[in-house]
């Protein structure tokens, strides 16, 4: 690790739900950092989140934000549809950069970041799939990784949200949710998605409108995926939207010689009246707490390292790729392929 110790100055574009945590986790977890700027087209919102981070400097304009001499690395917290382009501006002032997922709206403009990425030579974009530092899933792939359960036959993932958000569509459950599953499975297993087939309903908590709806219902909040990755393994993915019971992430896998999976939530048992409970999460706050701390923690450790380490580019772009496959199942009714492309070098994991 670098002898440096000086602070790293991060800017945060985005001061909704999540550009606020990662600028108070900096803030209050991370003493190798210092939020040095917050941007929100809303000024008192901004001003807000700056206040609680020792005055940082408040923008209106996220461009501005990247260039100023002041910011030396950036988060980008905003709406979808900026994340690639503001990467790639982040690149262009050769600062690292944690872009919240997805990457991109679609995977031909991810596509842009991972040509122009390796042209500099280093790794410079993680993209945050805080699942990666989640204690319970880096168990997993941990056991994967040694071979305790032998090669992987079957991957059974479940994501369950208390309710759907405002706005929620076929697609976003697909290109907003459903991404995160799709990149568990890529990273926990090694391999790529190669085949997808994915169907849904409506559960009558969403409202109608949706653009893709193979029933005419509304909204398919509830969506099962099944696919095949390539080292042969099987794959199912549970996306309800509306569980009603609370926020619910997982995964088992079933190899050769055994099973590994998460292990369930750890809230205390309560035994009474001839019953036993047990509290539920009640959103992906509460359930990630630690793994998105740990995250923008280890983020700004590589930071001063000299290159991103954690998921990248390729990440984000091959999610999409397969999450658009996904899209393209719920139009046909039928299995989709997955582009097939090769991992650049550049982004190929070193040995360690």
């Amino acid at each position: 690790m670098s002898k440096d110790v000086s602070r790293v100055l991060v800017g945060v574009i985005g001061a909704g739900g999540m550009g606020a945590r990662h600028a108070r986790n900096l803030h209050n977890h991370v003493s190798q950092a210092k939020v040095a700027a917050i941007m929100d087209i809303d000024l008192g919102r901004a001003g807000s989140v700056a206040a609680e981070c020792d005055g940082a400097k408040v923008f209106d304009d996220a461009g501005e934000l990247i260039r100023t001499a002041n910011v030396q690395a950036v988060v980008i917290a905003s709406s979808d549809s900026t994340h690639p382009v503001l990467t790639l501006e982040c690149l262009r002032q050769n600062k690292p950069v944690l872009c919240e997922k997805p990457l991109a709206t679609t995977a031909a403009e991810a596509k842009s970041v991972v040509d122009a990425e390796p042209q500099l030579e280093r790794r410079l974009v993680q993209v945050g799939f805080m699942r990666h530092y989640d204690p319970r899933h880096v168990a997993v792939k941990k056991a994967l990784d040694s071979g305790a359960v032998g090669r992987p036959i079957l991957f059974n993932g479940w994501h369950r949200n208390q309710q759907s958000y405002p706005g929620m569509t076929s697609e976003l459950v697909v290109i907003n949710s459903c991404i995160h599953d799709l990149f568990s499975a890529q990273w926990l297993l090694g391999q790529e998605i190669e085949e997808v087939f994915i169907r849904g309903t409506n559960t009558g908590g969403t409202s109608k409108g949706s653009t893709i709806s193979a029933s005419g219902d509304g909204v398919l909040d509830l969506q099962l995926v099944q696919m095949v990755l390539s080292g042969g393994c099987l794959a199912t993915i549970e996306v309800n939207m509306n569980a009603r019971y609370g926020y619910e992430v997982g995964v088992e896998v079933t190899g050769e010689h055994g099973i590994v999976g998460t292990e369930p939530s750890q809230g205390t048992v309560i035994r009474r009246d001839e019953a036993c409970s047990q509290p539920a999460d009640s959103d992906w706050i509460e359930r990630f707490d630690t793994a998105y701390r740990l995250e923008i923690q280890q983020w700004v450790e590589s930071v001063q390292r000299g290159s991103a380490e954690g998921p990248s580019a390729w990440d984000g772009y091959t999610t999409l790729l397969a999450a658009e496959a996904c899209l393209r199942s719920l139009k046909s009714g039928m299995p989709e392929k997955v582009k097939s492309m090769q991992r650049p070098a550049f982004y190929v994991p070193s040995e360690p």
